[in-house]
């Protein structure tokens, strides 16, 4: 027997279910299409504004 937990998030079922979805969404698009897919997405996604900002801040520190 073992003491392993269940699992709560399967991090590789996650990955796989959103690269299917990625791709689904992607797959027709020309490749002007496909660059302008990830641009709206990187400025629409919280995450990545927040990454923005941080390495805005990083730049700041840097050139002072």
């Amino acid at each position: 027997m073992t003491n392993k937990a269940a699992k709560k998030f399967d991090c590789v079922k996650f990955m796989r279910e959103a690269r299917k979805e990625v791709y689904e969404e992607t797959k027709d698009l020309s490749d002007d299409e496909y660059h302008e897919y990830w641009r709206k997405f990187r400025e629409n996604d919280p995450h990545w504004q927040q990454l923005t900002v941080i390495e805005a801040e990083r730049a700041k520190k840097r050139e002072s």
